[in-house]
């Protein structure tokens, strides 16, 4: 019965019994790997990809140079798996085990610089912010915990809205492009500010399912942009350091940042965002827009529309979005009227064009195996015969 029961409970533990605490998916099988070791990084790629992980490697030593001065903190030696099968365009930094997850096609909407480039400043800023609270944390917490105690106290006190907010002001600084530098970032919060005012911080925060809410990088952005601004680039470093010295008190996020500013997460999203407002609200007041005509119906619920085209004189194609039903291709006439054409699959941004009566966009196909494969299908419509 004991030999049985060992035998039992050793199946049971293979059932449940993973390598890495957090993955995000498998390659293919057939791929053969091969690493590049620098002095702070160690590069894993697949075989053919070898030119460009060597130019990786040459831009993640130059941005480790300068990538954690405003933290005051160089991270220790880190993993970079580069994933080349897929045709998502992302990137990731997870603890448990640590290493950095390059998804390396750019994407259709991509800003003025290399891709990789613009990667590895980015994510390299997230393993300086991790990494430097798993530097302050106490011995006892790391020989208990281990990397997923980093990954907890992390993921539990310090907002999304900073993590994603501190590297896109990074990126914005570290090169000639980032998304700080677009209008089309920067300007959902200055048209929520000008038409309706702010939204309050647990709103503008966790999102909401009746309004439309710039996402937390759109946040971030701001609240670490400005707050650097008022205070001195050196604020966020000491409430990272404090994060990471205190991770048993309560919440010292809150109270390094009521130190150092006076204000808590909440106050000083209403601060810097009243100031914004203001400042805003003058500019919308001297602009003098173009005449238009809006053709398109008024929704109950936030819609947007886009890439639009003339079909004729009197007819617009768009794509559809909406928070309450799933993405479609709309036909509108000038009397306000929609009629719903086609719902695509999940298409790639900034993928869709026209000719005449004829579209053609760019569908995501996820293998059915690999969650680091996939392929991309182009499409092509007869707007007029969508049979």
């Amino acid at each position: 019965m004991k030999k049985l029961f060992l035998f039992i409970l050793f199946i049971g533990f293979i059932n449940v019994s993973k390598a890495q605490y957090f993955q995000t998916g498998q390659d293919p099988a057939s791929l053969k790997w091969r690493q590049i070791n620098t002095e702070n990084f160690q590069i894993i790629y697949p075989d053919y990809y070898e030119t460009q992980a060597q130019k990786l490697a040459v831009v993640m030593e130059k941005v480790y140079l300068v990538g954690g001065k405003t933290l005051n903190y160089k991270p220790k030696k880190i993993s970079i798996i580069l994933h080349t099968q897929t045709v998502k365009s992302n990137g990731l930094v997870a603890w448990a085990p640590k290493r950095v997850e390059l998804y390396t096609i750019p994407h259709q909407g991509i800003y003025a610089q290399n891709w990789i480039e613009q990667l590895a400043i980015h994510e390299f800023r997230h393993v300086v912010q991790i990494d430097k609270v798993n530097s302050e944390l106490p011995k006892i917490l790391k020989v208990i915990f281990g990397e997923q105690g980093t990954a907890l106290f992390f993921g539990v006190y310090v907002p999304w809205w900073f993590i994603e907010g501190d590297a896109v002001v990074l990126e914005t600084a570290l090169s000639n492009s980032g998304r700080g530098r677009f209008p089309s970032f920067l300007m959902e919060h200055k048209a929520l500010a000008v038409e309706k005012g702010n939204y309050k911080y647990d709103k503008a925060y966790n999102d909401s399912y009746k309004n439309y809410v710039p996402n937390h990088y759109q946040l971030g952005y701001y609240m670490v942009g400005v707050s650097r601004e008022k205070y001195g680039v050196d604020l966020w470093n000491s409430v990272l350091d404090r994060v990471g010295r205190k991770p048993l008190s309560l919440n010292p996020f809150n109270k390094s940042l009521k130190e150092k500013t006076g204000l808590n997460k909440v106050q000083l999203y209403d601060t810097i965002f009243e100031e914004l407002k203001n400042k805003w609200i003058v500019e919308d007041q001297n602009f003098k827009p173009a005449q238009f005509e809006v053709i398109s119906p008024t929704n109950k619920t936030y819609s947007n529309y886009l890439y639009n085209h003339w079909l004729n004189d009197s007819t617009v194609i768009s794509y559809k979005t909406a928070l309450n039903e799933t993405a479609s291709f709309v036909k509108i006439t000038l009397d306000g009227s929609e009629k719903k054409i086609l719902t695509p699959g999940i298409i790639f941004n900034e993928s869709v064009n026209y000719r005449g009566e004829w579209m053609v966009w760019s569908e995501q196909i996820s293998d059915a195996r690999w969650e680091h494969s996939g392929k991309s299908l182009i499409r092509l419509l007869n707007i007029e015969k969508p049979e």
